[in-house]
């Protein structure tokens, strides 16, 4: 279960439509995660008496619209009135993993594979809206944010050889921080994930640059997957045969709880719903 208020997901650049499927797009991503496959979703919105008809429309619209794509069923709901508009969004998914991994089962050795893209919505935390309004491709990358199903089937299938499992939905850097702290291992990051080829440009390549960038966004939808390292080359075929954007960034260290790059821990921000940015 995923909820929102529609100005935590909203962006200049996003239209009702794109925050409808935003916000189901979250909540689909928590059961990928999980190695599951979404089936269905129940929906209840919070709607101020002056909201205009047209923007309602188009939000249910976008719902719609992610429903259709992921092949989500909706099964009902409810409407409110509220000061705000809100959405909250449950959805209910199945999987063959008999225990599908958590967020805290990391091991030392363990290998770090990343999916999806990341880096756009970093140039919007750290460039502002008003210049990430001139980059053609941040909008591209952030108007909708897509999860790949796919990894449903990858981790129910193998849920055996991933050790820990957490989509990335606050940020890539909370993510691994998250993950680091509940298993009480430490992360060391070697590369970085895959990121749009506008950002290599721009940090010429720098691996430091690219994580200043992409673990400091947001709703990338990707997963951070701890792999036992005998199995680090089968998950990778998977990936490879679903087309899907990956990259192994790290290892898991026996050491105190962190992100760690050449030795040093790494400082990340997260986007939280009552205080905002903050670093962690």
């Amino acid at each position: 279960m995923d909820a929102y208020t529609a100005n935590s997901l909203a962006l200049p650049w996003r239209t009702p439509a794109d925050i409808g499927w935003s916000a189901l797009t979250g909540a689909v991503s928590d059961i990928v995660a999980k190695g599951g496959i979404p089936h269905g979703y129940m929906v209840a919105l919070g709607l101020p008496l002056d909201m205009d008809l047209k923007q309602l429309e188009d939000l249910v619209d976008g719902l719609r619209e992610a429903s259709h794509h992921y092949k989500v069923r909706p099964l009902g709901g409810d409407t409110n009135r509220s000061i705000e508009t809100w959405i909250a969004i449950s959805v209910l998914g199945f999987t063959a993993a008999r225990v599908p991994p958590s967020r805290r089962g990391l091991k030392p050795g363990d290998i770090v594979v990343v999916t999806g893209i990341y880096g756009a919505m970093g140039y919007v935390v750290k460039h502002g809206f008003e210049r990430a309004l001139h980059e053609e491709w941040v909008i591209r990358y952030t108007r909708r944010p897509e999860v790949r199903v796919e990894m449903g089937y990858i981790i129910g299938s193998y849920y055996k050889a991933i050790n820990a499992s957490m989509d990335v939905s606050d940020g890539l850097g909370y993510t691994l921080l998250t993950m680091s702290n509940l298993s009480g291992r430490g992360i060391a990051i070697r590369g970085a994930p895959r990121v749009p080829e506008q950002l290599v440009e721009i940090c010429k390549s720098n691996v430091e640059c690219l994580l200043d960038y992409a673990l400091n966004g947001g709703e990338e939808y990707g997963v951070v997957l701890g792999v036992k390292p005998q199995w680090a080359q089968s998950i990778v075929k998977e990936l490879e045969y679903f087309n899907v954007p990956y990259a192994v960034v790290g290892e898991v260290l026996d050491t105190e709880p962190g992100v760690y790059f050449n030795g040093k821990k790494i400082g990340v921000k997260r986007y939280d719903q009552f205080k905002a940015w903050r670093s962690l």
